[in-house]
């Protein structure tokens, strides 16, 4: 009996001690040791490590895919149809203007265009069958049966109070070649330039920013970078539109300046030769000019 105790003494004991193995295997098997987790937070820091140093360059990249797209989407919106169409060689009739008045010119008599003769003009355009484009339309002349444009040097306030009841008593286009100094020497004010802008009815383009001679200013081209830029810049933000035309003032150029001009605009305008057509070179495009003493026959036989 004695002996059936120590036995079965023992066998508890081996009971417990297998417990206590296999309790104490599955909390290791449980809970890794303090070197296995360390390394193990040393993978995962190596691993968030290289993580970071691929993810950041590559928000970086989304981030330019983006603005990229963003630019490209704006730039769509705004810009024109550039289409790479051949024009078909066209006459187009190009006219400058300046400003207009009634009965009370300025210093420069003829430069004042009496409204009602600009009236008359616009009339007989529409009754004939002509489209009154922008340089917007250029690259699409060859849909238009008979354009013609009708252009505006320097910005005179007169374009907003004499000429812009015209446009929208007609609904039809003309483009200003706004001079930037001359905004603050004509009194016309950025609120009539944006109301005219967003009208539909006047495209600026760009007529440099203080009127220089291109030609005499080449050699220096800083100088000339900023009145061709800078000058394209600043109607842009005013406008919120491209501007893809410059006027040379005065119709002064060489082959410095045309060559300087096509690395921001797609036209240049002189102001002379007559009809303009369109296999001529986009930097050398013609105008027909008009005065306070052109009659309405003169400018009908203008248009060819």
């Amino acid at each position: 009996m004695k002996t059936l105790k120590v036995v079965f003494i023992l066998f508890c004991c081996a009971l417990i001690f297998f417990e206590l193995y296999i309790l104490r295997n599955s909390k290791n098997t449980a809970e890794p040791s303090e070197t296995e987790t360390e390394a193990e937070t040393e993978t995962e820091a190596e691993m968030e490590v290289e993580i970071e140093s691929y993810s950041i360059p590559l928000v970086n990249l989304l981030l330019d895919e983006n603005e990229t797209e963003t630019e490209i989407e704006t730039e769509a919106e705004s810009e024109p149809p550039t289409e790479e169409t051949e024009l078909i060689p066209k006459n187009v009739p190009i006219f400058m203007y300046h400003t207009s008045s009634e009965d009370n010119p300025g210093d420069l008599t003829e430069l004042y265009v009496k409204p009602s003769e600009f009236e008359k003009q616009v009339q007989y355009l529409i009754e004939n069958g002509y489209t009154l484009c922008t340089f917007d339309d250029y690259n699409n002349l060859n849909n238009i049966d008979k354009p013609v444009f009708l252009t505006f040097d320097d910005g005179y306030k007169e374009n907003y109070t004499e000429i812009f009841p015209i446009l929208k008593k007609y609904n039809v286009k003309i483009t200003v070649f706004l001079m930037l100094d001359h905004i603050k020497d004509s009194n016309i004010t950025l609120d009539m330039i944006v109301e005219m802008s967003n009208s539909g009815l006047v495209k600026f383009e760009s007529h440099t920013i203080s009127h220089p001679d291109l030609a005499v200013i080449s050699s220096n081209e800083t100088l000339l970078i900023e009145e061709l830029e800078n000058s394209k810049m600043q109607i842009e933000e005013i406008t919120r539109k491209p501007v893809v035309a410059i006027a040379y003032p005065n119709g002064k150029f060489n082959d410095a300046v045309k060559e300087k001009c096509s690395e921001f605009y797609s036209f240049g305008l002189r102001s002379d030769l007559g009809m303009h057509n369109t296999e001529y070179d986009p930097f050398e495009v013609r105008r027909l000019r008009v005065n306070r003493n052109t009659s309405l026959d003169g400018f009908i036989s203008s248009l060819g």
